[in-house]
């Protein structure tokens, strides 16, 4: 069996894949992605094949691209950002991009099936055109998009006509055969039903290309308590003000704590814009994080879905200080479990910073919450049974809905 995977152009999309892609590998199927030019090398370091298509990251000069993201100056984050950063753009002009160069790559392919990230539509439409099935990863699953659906509703009519597709239910198109989603049930709103064919799986976390250490001065980390501060890769560069001003509001809060700090700030943040810090606290551009929950006590993040679960998995409490998109909705609904203490990214400071993370490490009844949450994730399925289940699509190229 073929499988072809798509992937918006940032590693917090591309990630979440590689599990299933790597299981997909070692059950000896034929594996490729197809993603844009800067995710290339990350995929081809894994021994994956890799095919160009869609937009780079930045746009690539692309016009339309381009004067969207004129557009978003001046917006704060909010529906009218997401509109216009997720419906008018992923769903818009990248899925557009994508389309045009995915086509050719399948014709010459030929993949048995497509798996697409969820914020990656291009495949969906590509499939319906070339009748190939494909499945869906759930990126964002706790993410509330219904202010957004009629955009989205557009731009996938768009996307159809632009393959040659006839009119037809654009949004339907999006969920057909299979969606995986690596969440627990239970964290998700129950006011937000998932499409009929979700199943959930056990999380399979990855974030390390190649044999990526920690750097020799941090290899002493988790001789005492060490709590990871991470604003992401892609909130850090958008949300007004992350950095270095509430970046370092949450340094400040940790200073005088007896225990050591790593925070990272991404490849495109300059460290020293921070200023001096104490010796306990070391700020780096990028470590994967699993080189450092498993010796942490405590994670302070934007609310990202991949660093909170990755920390819930792990045991670790949290402190979450969403910023953008699906941040809020993370941070809802991992603290209304229990799981997260949230602060307000705009009011917040050095103090309740500080009074948080030393009031979840002390957190007896959110650990507890905590243990639960790690053994129902264990109890899921894991990466084998999403494979067992693109086995079945590729052959019965039917809707798999759990329990079929």
């Amino acid at each position: 069996m073929r499988v072809l995977f798509t992937s918006t152009p940032t590693s917090g999309h591309l990630h979440p894949l590689v599990p299933l892609a790597t299981a997909l590998r070692d059950r000896g199927h034929e594996v490729a992605f197809a993603c844009a030019a800067n995710l290339l090398d990350d995929v081809r370091s894994l021994g994956f094949a890799g095919f160009a298509a869609g937009l780079s990251r930045d746009g690539d000069g692309d016009e339309e691209f381009t004067a969207l993201k004129a557009g978003a100056k001046g917006l704060v984050p909010g529906v009218e950002m997401d509109r216009l950063a997720i419906a008018r753009v992923m769903y818009g002009v990248r899925a557009r991009r994508t389309a045009a160069d995915l086509v050719p790559i399948c014709r010459e392919w030929r993949p048995d099936v497509l798996v697409r990230d969820s914020y990656e539509p291009a495949a969906a439409a590509v499939g319906e055109l070339l009748d190939v099935p494909c499945a869906s990863v759930d990126i964002t699953p706790l993410y509330d998009t219904t202010p957004l659906m009629g955009d989205i509703a557009e731009e996938m009519d768009r996307l159809r006509d632009g393959v040659g597709l006839p009119p037809g239910d654009g949004v339907g198109m999006l969920h057909r055969y299979l969606h995986l989603c690596f969440a627990l049930p239970r964290l998700l709103d129950p006011a937000r039903p998932m499409p009929p064919i979700t199943h959930h799986l056990r999380d399979g976390l990855f974030d390390n290309l190649g044999d990526q250490r920690l750097p020799p001065h941090l290899e002493h980390l988790g001789e005492r308590p060490l709590v990871y501060v991470s604003f992401g890769t892609v909130a850090i560069r958008f949300y007004p003000g992350a950095y270095p001003g509430l970046m370092g509001t949450v340094l400040d809060g940790l200073a005088d704590l007896d225990a050591d700090v790593v925070a990272t700030v991404g490849h495109d943040r300059d460290p020293a814009d921070l200023g001096p810090r104490p010796a306990n606290v070391h700020v780096e551009r990028y470590l994967p994080q699993s080189l450092l929950l498993s010796r942490c006590s405590a994670v302070v993040n934007h609310g990202g879905f991949n660093t909170m679960t990755g920390a819930m998995v792990t045991g670790l409490p949290q402190v979450s200080i969403p910023l953008l998109t699906d941040d809020h909705d993370n941070a809802r609904r991992f603290a209304a479990l229990g799981l997260t203490r949230a602060l307000d990214a705009a009011t917040t400071t050095p103090g309740e910073v500080r009074s948080a993370v030393l009031g979840v490490l002390g957190d007896q009844a959110m650990r507890a919450d905590i243990e639960k949450a790690r053994a129902e994730m264990a109890e899921l399925p894991g990466p084998d049974h999403a494979v067992d289940l693109l086995e079945r699509l590729a052959v019965e190229r039917v809707p798999l809905r759990p329990g079929s």
